[in-house]
Parts: C-alpha cells; sequence; structure tokens
C-alpha cells in the first residue's frame, strides 16, 4: 500500500464508510488487456469455434470498432454461439483463463485502489460490458462483492442464445450504477467511477 500512497491519497483522505461507492470498469482498467480477447482465443485455439463463426465474430467486431452497429448488436450475434451450452462449464472456463492469463493482467494500481477502497469500508463493483464469466473471477480475486455486468440468458443450466436486456454498455452502465447504488444506499455524488473509455 505504501508503494501506492499517492495513488490512493485521495481515497483515504474522503470520507469513508459504504454510502460512498468506487465503480470500476474491466478492461484497461483493471485489467491491462481486453478479457474478451483472452476468451477468443480459448475458443480459436480449443477447436470450438467453426470457420464461419470466426468470420462472423471478426466482421462484427470490425463492425463494431466502426460504429456501424452497437454493442447490443454484437453481443447478440455472438451470444448465439453459445447456445445449448452448459453455463457451468463456461464458468469453468472462465476460471481456467484467468488462471492462466488474466490474473497476471491486473495492474498493481488498480488493486491498491481496491483495497483503498475497501480499507474505507466502501461499497466496491465491478460494471463492465463483459460477460459474467470473464468478470467474477477477477472479482474473487480483488474480493469486490458487486458484480455489475452483461447476462445471457438461461434455461436449465445451458444459454439460450439471447441477451439479458439492458446490456451493461453505456447507458447500461449508468442503470445498473444506479440500480446499485439505490439498493445499499450509495450517494453517487460522492463516489468514484474508474474507467478507460466514455462508454
Amino acid at each position: 500500500m505504501a508503494l501506492y500512497a499517492q495513488v490512493t491519497k485521495e481515497i483515504r483522505n474522503g470520507p469513508s464508510g459504504p454510502e460512498t461507492a468506487a465503480f470500476f470498469d474491466l478492461d484497461r482498467t483493471l485489467l491491462s488487456g481486453f478479457s474478451a480477447i483472452a476468451f477468443f482465443q480459448h475458443r480459436l485455439l480449443s477447436g470450438r469455434m467453426s470457420p464461419r463463426e470466426l468470420v462472423e465474430s471478426v466482421a462484427a467486431a470490425t463492425c463494431f470498432g466502426m460504429g456501424k452497429i452497437g454493442f447490443s448488436a454484437l453481443v447478440t450475434g455472438a451470444a448465439g454461439a453459445f447456445r445449448g451450452f452448459s453455463e457451468q462449464a463456461l464458468m469453468e472456463i472462465g476460471e481456467e483463463i484467468f488462471e492462466k492469463q488474466l490474473a497476471k493482467e491486473i495492474y498493481p494500481e488498480s488493486r491498491a485502489l481496491v483495497e483503498a477502497h475497501q480499507h474505507m469500508g466502501h461499497t466496491v463493483a465491478i460494471v463492465s460490458s463483459a460477460l459474467h464469466h470473464q468478470v467474477v473471477p477477477v472479482a474473487r480475486a480483488l474480493g469486490i462483492e458487486h458484480v455489475l455486468c452483461t447476462h445471457l440468458e438461461t434455461r436449465d443450466g445451458a444459454f439460450t442464445g439471447r441477451v439479458v436486456k439492458p446490456t451493461c454498455y453505456g447507458e447500461g452502465k449508468a442503470f445498473y450504477a444506479r440500480e446499485l447504488a439505490q439498493k445499499v444506499g450509495c450517494d453517487l455524488g460522492r463516489s468514484y467511477f474508474y474507467s478507460d473509455s466514455h462508454e
């Protein structure tokens, strides 16, 4: 903690208690990279991705990057690939990818910020457009209780191929942050939000 005293000074000198919240984005905020890339690589290298799915995924990501489709359309397209797949199996894959790759991508500065907020008794949450199986292992490793993220619809423990709306992107992030703040009694006016982008 002493190593990052300057980074955490404002937090330590600020108000304490659960009424203050700290919302952390995941990719390029808590993690140095993009968790989706690690999962894409795993799916590709494990042979679970057909050539058609590969082409469609790259095309969709390109269209999203160019602003031709929105995030919900991007996730809806990806959700179809998981239709019928076990939710438990995907969570296990998420844990494996975290242990093998993502654990070492957690910024030490971000870890210090999280610990500073926890020390002050703040309500700490990850709010990310990433999917549940991408976020939960990171939250557990950092001791973060609240996970606000995009969810795929499930039925009888398997994915239906549909996305739960709203997705946790853009205004969706604000929606879920406000919902948590209301639920636990946080004052957003004195809370913190960490992110690498405007969305």
